[in-house]
């Protein structure tokens, strides 16, 4: 039996296109769309947010699996991007809505070789939980209530 442990969020439109969202009683994400997509420029917009949780999830699971490992970390940068073509999301059905390609980018500093890093980098990728949500399909249940 899997031992699942749930996740919630829970958001409110706040007019045009901002949405207010909040986790755990305890923490808001606001976002909202450039105007060059109909927006106010006041927030990221949600495919931002996908980036920055990818930033997050690496930023966390690498020094994990380093202590793991013994492997001492100095610092850890990580750059995200990915493309999308907005005529999914203005309505154009033959173009996909989300991300054509995400890329990472991390830069480690440690006093390890580089062969340690690179071990450390394929387990990192193996044990994101973000990055295995961007690589692989996810069940999806939208409901109307």
């Amino acid at each position: 039996m899997a031992n699942l442990v749930t996740f919630k969020a829970k958001g409110e439109w706040k007019g045009n296109l901002k949405v207010e969202v909040n986790i755990r009683n305890k923490f808001t994400i606001n976002m909202d769309e450039p105007p060059s997509l109909g927006g106010e420029d006041t927030a990221p917009n949600p495919v931002e947010v996908v980036l920055a949780a990818l930033i997050g999830c690496l930023g966390i699971v690498i020094p994990v699996v380093a202590r793991e490992k013994n492997i001492p970390l100095e610092s850890i940068e990580i750059e995200t991007e990915g493309d999308l073509d907005p005529r999914g999301f203005m309505g154009d059905p033959s173009v996909r809505a989300g991300y054509q390609e995400v890329r990472a980018k991390v830069k480690i500093i440690s006093p390890v070789e580089r062969e340690r890093i690179e071990e450390l980098m394929k387990e990192v990728e193996r044990r994101c939980p973000v990055s295995d949500i961007i690589r692989n399909p996810v069940n999806l249940k939208i409901s109307l209530e």
